[in-house]
């Protein structure tokens, strides 16, 4: 193609096929473009990129669900030291270990209401006040203690602390209680 100018604008005019500007009796403008392999070659480079961000994306996601639920104890038992405080009485948080998924943490006054024992330290349906199952891939393991009591001043009872420990085999937290009541989420470890 050439550009000529002429009465004070550009022309552009194709070459003539024999002419200069041509190969082969061909245009130079005809062979632009990408062949069938230099395709095949970015479409793997892009799968390949893709998959490498979905692997990365499930990782992600299970560790972000382990790092929510681990808030999650550390807000429930939160609430059950601050209940103990507000209602004057014993709260008691129950943990539950099990395979990923089926762990939980029981917030239950041990009183006897509806109907149960009091003082049994096994949650009735009448004394529970909250309960939080693990999400599928999170275990939940109590490293201390089963069960975490709080007195009616937001202090643990029986000497002190415990930790419950939250893993999805990959990462793990610790939910520290300590023995003045207060609660600390250590990870992922």
């Amino acid at each position: 193609m050439t550009i000529t100018r002429g009465a004070g604008r550009l022309i552009a005019e194709r070459p003539v096929p024999g002419s200069a500007g041509t190969h082969g009796g061909q245009s130079l403008w005809q062979g632009a473009g990408f062949t069938v392999v230099e395709l095949v070659v970015i479409v793997a480079i892009i799968g390949i990129m893709l998959l490498y961000a979905a692997l990365n994306f499930a990782d992600w996601r299970n560790n972000a669900t382990l790092r929510k639920t681990a808030r999650d104890v550390v807000c429930q038992m939160q609430f059950a030291r601050m209940e103990a405080a507000r209602r004057n009485t014993s709260i008691l948080i129950q943990v539950n270990t099990g395979g990923p998924g089926s762990g939980n943490c029981i917030i239950f006054i041990d009183d006897g209401s509806g109907g149960g024992t009091a003082g049994n330290q096994s949650p009735e349906p009448g004394e529970i006040l909250r309960q939080l199952t693990m999400p599928q891939g999170v275990t939940l393991s109590a490293t201390t203690a089963p069960i975490v009591q709080y007195s009616n001043r937001g202090f643990p009872v029986v000497g002190g602390g415990s930790t419950v420990t939250l893993t999805n085999g990959e990462k793990t937290y610790n939910v520290a209680v300590a023995a003045a009541g207060s609660v600390r989420l250590n990870g992922p470890v």
